[in-house]
């Protein structure tokens, strides 16, 4: 396998990967639970964010990347990069504080602003 092609297929599983974590997210929602809601919304956008900058042949490294390549340069408009950096501190507060909790109607807000996010990501790829 070339290593175009390994990286396309890096890419399709991202891709894939973020349609999968989206529809959990809508799971845990229905199941009641929007703080693994919340978790997976944000994985859904971190890997098609990725999926994104391998495809122009670049690691994401940093979350800040997002706003250096994508927000910075006009390719994707400052209120998405404001819904991702809410995610991630979510997820953070999710994963790393004590006892936090998402009531059901920010949990629903943040699925509905990742799938949205989500789909502005999936415009800026290449069509299959």
């Amino acid at each position: 396998m070339s290593p175009e092609e390994a990286r396309a297929d890096v890419i399709a599983w991202s891709i894939e990967r973020a349609r999968v974590r989206l529809a959990a997210a809508e799971r845990e929602l229905d199941a009641g639970v929007p703080q693994l809601a919340a978790d997976h919304a944000y994985d859904a956008c971190f890997h098609l964010v990725s999926a994104l900058f391998l495809n122009e042949g670049l690691t994401l490294k940093r979350h800040s990347a997002l706003h250096e390549r994508l927000i910075q340069t006009g390719r994707l408009d400052r209120q998405w990069g404001s819904v991702f950096d809410r995610l991630a501190e979510l997820r953070t507060k999710s994963v790393y504080t004590a006892m936090f909790a998402l009531d059901e109607a920010t949990g629903r807000t943040v699925v509905d602003d990742a799938s949205r996010l989500s789909a502005e990501l999936r415009r800026l790829l290449p069509p299959k």
